[in-house]
């Protein structure tokens, strides 16, 4: 169950920006806005809540925090993966010390390693919304409610070890 819980966590992202007009400071002239990618610090199995900490790389490049809490939603399906469902918080925070603050909440697919699933170790894709509830400095102009759409992967090594979570964040 601990793998599991880790796993979801991972949930947060490849981020498109909804409102696109007033998040023009996080779009490069690209599609790609940030690379995120985070280690699991901790994970209680019991109540569903942890964190895990890393780095953002791009137009915006910093540290990341995010807190986590998911929910299983239902059985497993035919491919072995529980549905799950997840609200975090995230806060990045760029090189100048500017911050930007989100809810994070979503549904994924978590492989935890029952008999049959072909995936190795846990972990799964996770999709949802980011959604801006505070930034500072330069990041303090764009509005409140700003959303991101996001797409995530999370793996825990076979060996049962808490694990990694990568995150693409893409403007439209």
């Amino acid at each position: 169950m601990k793998r599991f819980g880790v796993a979801v966590v991972g949930a947060l992202l490849a981020c498109t920006v909804v409102g696109s007009a007033s998040a023009q400071i996080l779009h490069n002239g690209q599609h790609e806005v940030i690379r995120q990618q985070d280690s699991i610090q901790q994970f209680n199995v019991v109540t569903g809540t942890g964190y895990q900490i890393g780095t953002a790389t791009g137009p915006i490049a910093g540290t990341t925090y995010v807190a986590f809490h998911y929910t299983i939603t239902g059985a497993p399906g035919t491919d072995g993966a529980l549905p799950v469902s997840f609200n975090n918080k995230v806060l990045i925070t760029d090189i100048d010390g500017d911050q930007l603050s989100f809810d994070n909440d979503g549904t994924g697919r978590f492989h935890a390693g029952f008999p049959g699933d072909p995936f190795q170790g846990t972990g799964g894709p996770m999709t949802g919304t980011y959604v801006l509830t505070s930034g500072t400095g330069k990041y303090s102009s764009l509005p409140v409610g700003t959303q991101l759409a996001y797409k995530a992967v999370l793996t825990n090594p076979p060996n049962g070890a808490l694990g990694n979570v990568y995150v693409e964040l893409t403007a439209r």
